[in-house]
This record gives C-alpha cells, sequence and structure tokens, in this order.
C-alpha cells in the first residue's frame, strides 16, 4: 500500500470518529493503533505533540515530509473554522484521486520499461550470432544500451525529489513538463485541479479569501499554473474580484465559473466545479499519455528491429556470395 493510501486511510478514520464527536486525543490513538510502520510511529509523535497542548496543525508542520502543503494549510483552517471532519474527509478524497492517477502511470509503464530492458540485448545479437562479439561483449554492449535509459531515468527522478526542497528547480522542471505532448497538458489540470480544491476547501472551511487566493495559489504545485492565477491575490487585495486578476491565458470557461461564483456568493460551489471539470481533464489526459506512450515505444522499436533484420539478411547474403 502506497503513503497516499495510507495517508488517505488515516485522513477518513480520523475524520469518521471526530465527526462521531470523540475527542481529539481519543481519536489519535485509535488512529495510531490502526496504523503500522514509519506512518505509525509519525502519528504518536503527533498524538504526543497534540497531547502537550500543541494544535494539530502544529503537529503536522512538523512533519512536513509526510504532510504535503496543503494538507497543514487546509487542516490549520479548519481548525479555525470548526469544520475538521468535513475537510479531513476532502483530503481523503484527494489523496486517493492522485494515487489512482500515479498507479495509472506506473502500470502503463511497466511493461514498454521491460520492453526496452530486452530490446537493448536484442539490438547488438546479431553481432553474436555472426560471432563478431563475445558473450561478455554482448553482455557489455546491452548494459551500455541501457545506460542511455537509466541515466536519464535517474536525472528525472534527481529533479523531482530536488523540485520539493529548492524551489530553483520548480520553474525549469514544470516548464520542461509543460512541454512534453499529452503530459504537459495533464499535469497543467492537474494544477487546475489543486488550486481550485485547495481553495473551495479552505474557503468553506471560512478562511478569509484574501489568505485563501494567497494560500491557494502555493498549492497548486506547478510554478508555471500559479502564475496564471497569481493576479487573483492583487486583485482581491484592491477591493476587486479574484478573477479580474486571472491570466486570460486560462481557459475562459474556467474563468467564467469563477466570475458566477464570486458574483452569486455560491463561490464554493463553483470552485468545487472547476476542480471536478479540471480533474476529469487531467485524468483523461493522463490515462492518453499512459495509453499513447506504449505505442510510441512499440513503433520505434518495431521499426529498429526490421532494420536489424535488414543488415542481418544482408550480411547473411554476403556471406553466402563469398562461400
Amino acid at each position: 500500500m502506497s503513503s497516499r493510501t495510507t495517508l488517505s486511510q488515516a485522513y477518513f478514520d480520523l475524520a469518521t470518529m471526530l465527526d462521531a464527536g470523540m475527542p481529539i486525543l481519543r481519536s489519535l490513538d485509535i488512529v495510531v493503533d490502526g496504523r503500522k510502520g514509519y506512518l505509525k510511529r509519525v502519528f504518536s509523535q503527533i498524538r504526543e505533540t497534540v497531547g502537550k497542548g500543541s494544535s494539530l496543525a502544529e503537529a503536522l508542520d512538523q512533519h512536513p515530509r509526510v504532510f504535503p502543503d496543503l494538507d497543514r494549510m487546509l487542516i490549520e483552517a479548519a481548525e479555525t473554522s470548526g469544520s475538521m471532519g468535513t475537510s479531513l474527509k476532502m483530503l481523503s478524497e484527494w489523496h486517493e484521486f492522485v494515487h489512482r492517477l500515479i498507479c495509472q502511470m506506473i502500470v502503463a509503464l511497466i511493461y514498454p520499461f521491460l520492453i526496452l530492458h530486452i530490446a537493448a540485448f536484442v539490438f547488438p545479437l546479431p553481432s553474436l550470432v555472426l560471432g563478431e562479439i563475445t558473450t561478455t561483449e554482448f553482455l557489455v554492449a546491452g548494459l551500455h544500451i541501457l545506460m542511455y535509459l537509466w541515466i536519464p531515468t535517474g536525472m528525472v527522478v534527481v529533479l523531482i525529489l530536488l523540485r520539493g526542497r529548492f524551489p530553483i528547480v520548480r520553474l525549469p522542471l514544470d516548464f520542461a513538463v509543460q512541454r512534453i505532448p499529452v503530459l504537459g497538458m495533464a499535469a497543467y489540470h492537474m494544477a487546475v485541479c489543486r488550486y481550485a480544491k485547495a481553495f473551495g476547501m479552505m474557503y468553506r472551511a471560512g478562511v478569509p479569501i484574501t489568505e485563501t487566493v494567497e494560500r491557494a495559489n502555493r498549492a497548486t504545485g506547478n510554478a508555471i499554473v500559479a502564475r496564471l492565477f497569481e493576479g487573483g491575490k492583487a486583485s482581491v487585495r484592491a477591493g476587486g474580484m479574484a478573477w479580474e486578476g486571472f491570466s486570460k491565458r486560462l481557459p475562459s470557461e474556467y474563468r467564467q465559473l469563477w466570475q458566477i461564483g464570486e458574483e452569486t456568493g455560491e463561490l464554493d460551489k463553483t470552485t468545487a466545479k472547476i476542480a471536478e471539470i479540471a480533474g476529469d481533464r487531467a485524468d483523461l489526459y493522463f490515462t492518453e499519455f499512459s495509453k499513447g506512450l506504449p505505442k510510441i515505444i512499440y513503433f520505434i522499436l518495431l521499426g529498429v528491429l526490421a532494420v536489424m533484420i535488414v543488415i542481418i539478411a544482408k550480411q547473411y547474403a554476403n556471406n553466402l556470395s563469398s562461400f
């Protein structure tokens, strides 16, 4: 079970007990009993911190690597407004949604990744069959080809890890992801979903709108998309509406829904609708990317194999002619 799934379940359990009227310390005791491993130790420390008089948000702030910014911001707002149970359930649903998208991507990429490893040893196979290289040289050649796969993959993983610790890495990495066909659109709508989701949850929790727009901007998880919403902060502080400061590059559908929400006073409903639409689009693009990438890889491999067959056939014909 992934960390997102276990965290989602912990949030759901805690929300259920709080809604039933159980005290926070007793609820945390039950959550600790139901967890295992690292998360059990983390919630034990949280229970101890809350028992000493700290708020739940303050306790979560001591574990920034376990609890994302969005979680900590929402729980802090929920404690102020008294909507802890509802907010925890919304976080539980959010983590389940993100977990489903991640699993979908991983499952779709596992098989092509294995195929690439097999193909790395197929490429030098003709030389081995024709006696041009030894078995050891054949293995070395295969591993050498795999380096062109492992090194870029390792660099991507390192950049993702550094992104969370060093803000300077976020902008170029987010910019690069935005330029990837299909995947860039998935990341774009996912960030819009995060903004609308964070805004709606904090708005319903009673956080002032001036503070909500600023916190939601930090919750986008994408530096490029965050800039599209950044004008909303200045607009609200100047006494205007948030949508008036949003970038014109945002889809008009999102901006119009936001405008309707602010003008009718039902911003919580319209932001929830925006989050739903953006989430569905992100899901659609992620699905298309996970389906399309393996096809592209297979097409490239088939092309390479066809070229290899032609080369082997020519070499075999030449050998027969020489004989």
